[in-house]
Formats: C-alpha cells, sequence, structure tokens
C-alpha cells in the first residue's frame, strides 16, 4: 500500500473535511492503479455483482462498465454523508476516460456494524451480517492463553502506520498504565521500535493477530481503527478510543454514544486521562454491560453463508426483472 500514498502525513483531525481529504489522497491513486485490471477480471469471469468495501473505487467503476450491480460491504460504523459526493466528483476524470459519466449507487448494502454501535441514519437497502473477526493467524504465548488473577488489559495502535508520532502516544498510554492494578498486552504490529524497560506488569507481543490476544483480556485501548473495534466489540470488551486520524473518530464517537467505551480525543490524551478512563471500564459495570450487548447484537446477526445466500437470490431477482 505504501506505493499508492502520499509522501506526507500530516496528523489529522475529526472533521469530515479532513476525512475525504483523506480518502482522495490515498484512495483515489489507487482506483487508478486497479482499474484497468478491474475491469478485465470482471469481464472475463462475467460477473453476476460486484462486491466491494468504502473507498475501494475500481469496483463500482468495473461494474459500471460491464453493466452490472453492486453491493457494499462496511467494516464498522458508516462513514459521512458527504463522502461518495465528494469521491465521486475526485473521480470523474477517471470515469470520462472509460466514458462513464458517473457510477450508481450501490444496489444493497451489508452491514456488520450492531444497530446501537451504528449510526442511526445510516445505509438503506441493508443486509445486516454478523461480524467474523479474522486478524490471521499466528502462534499465542502459553500465558495468554491463560486467565489471569487481575484484569487483564490489551493495548495495540493497529498495524498501520498512524500520521503524526505514533510512538509517543503509545509512551503516553504505557505510562498511564505503569502502576495499575492490571496485567497490560501490549500488541504491537512490528511497526514500532523494540520497546525497552516495560514494567514486569506489561508485556510486548510483536504480530499476535488480535483475536487471538482478545479471550482471556478484560479491555482494550486502541487507536478506534475499525478492525479493532470491531473485533473488540465482537469479544464484548469494553473499550478506551484514542483516535488519531480518519473514520478511527467516528468508531470512538459511537463507542462512548452506546456507553460500551470512552473516547479520549487528541488534545485530552495524558497519562493520568489514561489511567482514570482504563480504571472507570475495569470498574463501571455500565460499560461492560454495554459491550455485552453489543456483543449479543453481533451474534444474531445473519452469518455470512446466509446472507451469500439472500445475495444471490436478490441478483437472480434482479436480472429476471431487468
Amino acid at each position: 500500500m505504501r506505493d499508492f500514498v502520499p509522501d506526507d502525513h500530516a496528523v489529522q483531525d475529526s472533521s469530515t473535511a479532513a476525512l475525504i481529504d483523506h480518502v482522495v489522497a490515498y484512495y483515489l491513486p489507487l482506483a487508478e492503479r486497479l482499474a484497468g485490471r478491474t475491469v478485465e477480471l470482471a469481464a472475463e469471469w462475467r460477473a453476476d455483482v460486484v462486491l466491494h468495501t468504502p473507498w475501494e473505487h475500481a469496483g463500482p467503476l468495473a461494474a459500471a462498465v460491464v453493466g452490472i450491480p453492486t453491493v457494499i460491504q462496511t467494516w464498522g460504523v458508516a462513514l459521512p454523508p458527504e463522502l461518495p459526493g465528494a469521491a465521486a466528483a475526485a473521480l470523474a476524470d477517471l470515469h470520462r476516460r472509460w466514458g462513464l459519466a458517473g457510477v450508481a449507487e450501490p444496489t444493497w448494502t451489508v452491514d456488520v456494524c450492531p444497530p446501537s454501535l451504528q449510526y442511526p441514519d445510516a445505509h438503506s437497502a441493508t443486509l445486516p451480517m454478523t461480524y467474523v473477526p479474522y486478524n490471521g493467524s499466528g502462534p499465542v504465548p502459553m500465558w495468554l492463553l491463560e486467565r489471569s488473577d487481575r484484569p487483564r488489559i490489551c493495548v495495540t495502535l493497529g498495524s498501520i502506520p498512524i500520521p503524526g508520532d505514533h510512538a509517543s502516544v503509545l509512551d503516553v498510554v504505557l505510562a498511564g498504565l505503569s502502576d495499575v492494578a492490571a496485567d497490560v498486552v501490549l500488541v504491537t504490529g512490528g511497526n514500532l521500535a523494540p520497546l525497552d524497560d516495560l514494567p514486569p506488569h506489561i508485556r510486548a507481543v510483536t504480530g499476535l493477530p488480535l483475536s487471538h490476544a482478545l479471550p482471556t483480556c478484560d479491555a482494550i485501548v486502541h487507536h478506534g481503527g475499525s478492525g479493532t473495534t470491531m473485533t473488540s466489540t465482537a469479544f464484548g470488551l469494553p473499550q478506551l478510543a484514542l483516535p488519531q486520524m480518519c473514520d478511527q473518530y467516528r468508531h470512538a464517537e459511537r463507542l462512548a454514544a452506546a456507553g460500551a467505551g470512552i473516547q479520549l480525543l487528541p488534545g485530552q490524551v495524558d497519562a493520568e486521562t489514561v489511567r482514570a478512563s482504563v480504571t472507570a471500564l475495569l470498574d463501571d459495570g455500565s460499560h461492560r454491560a454495554a459491550a455485552w450487548a453489543l456483543r449479543t447484537e453481533i451474534r444474531r446477526r445473519p452469518s455470512p453463508d446466509l446472507v451469500a445466500d439472500s445475495l444471490h437470490d436478490l441478483v437472480r431477482l434482479a436480472e429476471v426483472r431487468s
């Protein structure tokens, strides 16, 4: 992905404008690179439908070129309603080169976000689906397979570099947890310098899939990334979100609104606020109850195989009607 993104990584604020700028700068060049082969693939396979994720724009272009519908599958909370129009304007030149005036809105939306976490006005023509955590595979330390006699807190800032001083955010978090009466599991994606001189109750594990780390944890501190937020929600964990960019702010906002977490914006993050927030997550039963309720909502949604069958039927019905 680094080949497709700009060199300047300015710190992003929580505004919709900053999120739109991020999508235009990072993901439109990716669409330019992938459009040709995606169109070829859709034509060669004689595809009936194109399923794509938010911010992936080569798929909708290919669908428009070959004349088939699209399905968008969400990865977390809904994105700002202003984003599709802004992306369409930025993509206009690419669309014209393919003889298109634009691309159609997705025919259906597959939404993996539980209703109480989702924005109330999100999506139309929605197919709900359960969120299935998958973060890859890897060995799990034996000590992490067993419950601790103290609370266990997971800390991660994800596996993708965050604009700005990523390491300093982690330093502040570790300072805030330096004297908590809990065990801390620091899960890093290998994008940080080695951490030395950690106190005995903090253990660092590099490259451990998050879905393997969380079953024996009681709370999590993270950056608000979609995969981390949704995986933590699927495990029913109360969450402290420290958003740094892009849709992280939206996930943090909705966690707090649902009562399943606490958000600290960049100007609010220091050792004391981190310590106080984590203590509240562990001691205040309301956060755990709300987090468990979200987990229950996820588990009550249709499984991926049922949703796939429904999409198959919807596509066939659309073909008959046309």
